[in-house]
């Protein structure tokens, strides 16, 4: 059932909510009893009962919470409702709050499920489609059609919207046409992986160096197809089908087999732990560094018949993805304009993809809103392909340390517990013991920056929402796209591949069977977070 937990003075309760039933009618359910009573000359009648029933309700412990904060988290069932939920969403806002979304990871469909669950948009979706098996973002709405609901709420998205997951284009067109359509309630940071996207562009990198070169964790096979074709039957507005940079020609059988091939390549990696070894490129270069471990091309591990083409349209489908995201596309250019942190001043919270260090925070954000301007406004400076990796090296001319801090707030774990050796090290302890320490830590930065009193950090991943240090520290990245929850940070073919290859066997496992890749559900699972002006911490789930 989904529900809305209050984290209220720091200890969570489970919200008043009205007993399950039907809606009431149109009118309300003042309107519904009136239309039941006489008209005559009983009215007064009439009118007496009324008061007496809304008196009722208003000492009703179950229709009324005690207290006003209790009635904002109030839970009601509306019609608008998501695959796999029941109905219900949280409506009764106080009249500032802000919505928060984490990592979405390459899953259209959770990401719309997620909008959608807030109740901040009506006419999301297409009411004559709602029968349709077609993916839900196949299903909205022009963005022209869409009506923000709650002047008062802002909706704040953690970055983090490609990789891992077979539809990031999808998901970045869907983040990018809410910021154009509520650019005053929508806000989308910038995550880490796109960071890496923005870094890739550059010519001076090889294809082997890249970051969406790893064999894990980065661009998911089955998103490359959504760089080559844009018939996709996704109803988007004229923006969003400029913004694509796709459609340069139809998808044929030989592509479903290269995908294949790069399922059953991957699953072969996994097998034999071979992750650090093995590169996701057409070919390697005879010039290739081998102290690095890269030993093996993808292709490399294929049937040697199949290898030509591989190597044909790997190199297609790469270039297609880096060509959508370039400086002066709509896409790449929208990234590029994503701010790095964000205050909402409302509830006086940072938001930040990685984290901030103690260092950083003192030395950047002692003035608060300020420190946020100056670290947005060098970012844009620099964040185009033909500046951005010397901006992130430290060699160009702007202040040759703001790169490293760029890259730190997108990256940094130490705020969490556990993490304190993961910068140096890569380790993590399971059973942390430096929680009291990071707090203390986390309060006396907090006391030194203006008009901050609270971090919220996505990147760092968990199945649930995590609230600590008394509230002032929120870790929101919750595993919503189903890929990363369903086979962590390995690809892995999902529902709605195996729905376009019926008829075709699909190895699930490598060949020694040493690997099988999880299922991938059909249902959106996690939670996101509604932050209140009275400081409360409002817990949702579908």
């Amino acid at each position: 059932m989904a529900r809305c937990r209050s984290h209220s003075n720091f200890h969570f309760h489970i919200s008043h909510t009205l007993p399950a039933g039907p809606p009431p009618p149109p009118g309300g359910l003042v309107g519904s009893t009136m239309s039941m009573l006489p008209s005559s000359s009983e009215s007064h009648i009439a009118k007496m009962l009324i008061s007496l029933f809304l008196l009722f309700l208003s000492t009703s412990s179950t229709a009324v919470a005690a207290d006003k904060a209790a009635q904002d988290r109030e839970c009601i069932v509306t019609a608008e409702a998501e695959p796999g939920g029941d109905g219900q969403v949280c409506t009764n806002s106080p009249s500032s709050s802000v919505y928060v979304i984490g990592d979405i990871h390459g899953d259209a469909i959770c990401a719309v499920s997620w909008v959608n669950r807030t109740g901040l948009i009506a006419n999301l979706l297409d009411g004559a489609l709602r029968s349709s098996t077609d993916p839900l973002y196949k299903k909205l709405n022009d963005p022209s059609e869409w009506i923000w609901t709650n002047d008062g709420a802002t909706l704040v998205f953690m970055g983090d919207y490609v990789d891992k997951g077979p539809t990031a284009r999808q998901t970045v067109e869907f983040v990018r046409e809410l910021t154009i359509a509520f650019p005053d309630n929508v806000v989308a940071i910038l995550g880490n992986h796109e960071l890496e996207l923005l870094r890739d562009r550059d010519a001076r990198i090889p294809p082997v160096e890249r970051y969406s070169a790893y064999s894990y964790a980065t661009v998911h096979p089955g998103d490359y197809h959504n760089y080559i074709s844009s018939d996709d039957g996704a109803k988007r507005s004229d923006r969003a089908m400029a913004s694509s940079g796709v459609g340069t020609r139809d998808l044929d059988d030989k592509d479903d087999l290269v995908l294949d091939l790069l399922y059953e390549a991957n699953m072969e990696v996994y097998a034999h732990r071979a992750h650090s070894a093995v590169r996701v490129v057409p070919s390697l270069p005879d010039n290739i560094n081998t102290r690095r471990g890269i030993r093996y091309a993808i292709t490399d591990i294929m049937p040697p018949e199949h290898r030509p083409l591989v190597m044909e349209r790997l190199a297609e489908y790469q270039d297609a993805y880096l060509n959508t995201f370039r400086s002066g596309t709509p896409l790449g250019s929208w990234l590029e304009k994503r701010p790095i942190v964000h205050l909402e001043e409302g509830v006086k919270t940072l938001f930040v993809h990685g984290g901030v260090s103690h260092d950083i925070g003192k030395s950047y954000f002692s003035k608060g809103k300020e420190g946020v301007e100056t670290i947005n406004s060098i970012w844009w400076e620099n964040s185009n392909e033909g500046k951005l990796l010397d901006f992130l090296r430290g060699t160009s001319n702007s202040d040759d340390d703001l790169g490293n801090v760029v890259y730190e707030l997108l990256t940094y774990r130490g705020n969490h517990p556990g993490y304190k050796n993961w910068e140096s090290h890569g380790t993590y302890e399971d059973d942390p013991s430096d929680s009291d320490e990071l707090c203390e830590t986390l309060h006396e930065m907090l006391g030194e920056m203006e008009g901050i009193d609270r971090i919220a950090v996505g990147h760092t991943p968990e199945d649930e929402i995590r609230i600590m240090c008394d509230g002032k520290f929120l870790a929101l990245d919750s595993t919503l796209g189903r890929w990363i929850r369903g086979t962590g940070n390995e690809y892995c073919p999902g529902p709605e591949h195996f729905d376009n290859r019926k008829g075709i066997d699909i190895p699930r496992s490598s060949r020694n069977g040493k690997y099988k890749c999880d299922e991938v559900k059909e249902v959106c699972e996690g939670q996101i977070v509604r932050l209140d002006s009275d400081g409360s911490v409002n817990i949702l789930t579908m």
